[in-house]
Parts: structure tokens; C-alpha cells; sequence
């Protein structure tokens, strides 16, 4: 029963984790989206951000009217 409840609330602390860094990526991007609008450079977003150059171009090229 404590092997249990230990595994129990190992998986609900990372289950937590998981969301937190997954809710934190998800607002990097919004951030991004909203820089790109502006006009700023990947560089500049890639700093303020922490996301990757590459993925800040895959977000620029989403943003392009079709």
C-alpha cells in the first residue's frame, strides 16, 4: 500500500510538471506569434522567448497568408 501511494503521487508530481512546462512552451509561441506581428527579428524572439530560431521560422511561415 505505500509503494502505492508513493507511486501514486510520483506520477500525479510529474503529470503536474508536465502541464506546467507544456502551458510554459504554449505561451512562448503566443509570445512569438505576437512578435513576428510586430515585425521583430527571430533573433529578438528566439532571446525574449527561449524558443529555438527554426521553430520561430515554422511559426513565421504558419503565420503567411496561403
Amino acid at each position: 500500500e505505500d509503494g502505492l501511494s508513493k507511486g501514486l503521487q510520483q506520477g500525479i508530481s510529474q503529470g503536474i510538471s508536465q502541464g506546467i512546462k507544456q502551458g510554459a512552451y504554449e505561451k512562448a509561441v503566443e509570445t512569438a506569434r505576437m512578435l513576428l506581428s510586430f515585425g521583430d527579428s527571430i533573433e529578438k524572439i528566439a532571446t525574449i522567448t527561449g524558443l529555438s530560431g527554426e521553430t520561430i521560422q515554422q511559426l513565421e511561415k504558419d503565420l503567411q497568408p496561403r
